[in-house]
């Protein structure tokens, strides 16, 4: 079993998330439903999903997943600066390619290769935006999040 972290909004604009094992489709959908309250706030942001510890959903749940993308699509190109992926194993970036296959990401996205590769992506999406206060907010705690827990 396994479980999505969502970290406190502390942080906003930059939202973190951590998937952990293999999510049921519950915790999935509870996912997706924080993911939209955040696209409805209409305020532009980045996000980090850390999949590090992640071991896989069933394709209805990729199906499901792709479904959102399309239902959201025009929430994401509105306010999405970004969404960078925390992926180390080659299985689970096959997994994000095939969500992506289904349904291309509306928004920019990276896969990151560590949290430090990850921090610096959103960083830079930040400040070509303009959000150069929350930017520097974010920066400050990049050790914490680096060297700490993303949810």
């Amino acid at each position: 079993m396994g479980r999505v972290d969502f970290d406190d909004e502390s942080l906003w604009p930059l939202l973190l998330v951590g998937y952990v094992g293999s999510p049921s489709p519950e915790q999935q959908e509870e996912y997706q439903a924080r993911l939209s309250a955040c696209l409805r706030r209409g305020e532009k942001y980045v996000s980090i999903i850390d999949m590090r510890s992640f071991t896989g959903i069933p394709p209805a749940q990729r199906q499901r997943m792709a479904q959102f993308l399309r239902e959201h699509e025009s929430l994401f190109r509105q306010v999405g600066l970004g969404t960078c992926l925390l992926i180390t194993s080659p299985v689970i970036r096959l997994v994000v390619s095939v969500i992506f296959h289904l349904k291309p990401m509306p928004a920019p996205y990276y896969v990151a290769p560590s949290m430090a590769a990850a921090l610096d992506w959103v960083l830079g999406q930040l400040e070509a935006a303009g959000l150069t206060e929350e930017a520097a907010r974010i920066r400050r705690h990049s050790e914490r999040l680096v060297y700490g827990r993303t949810g």
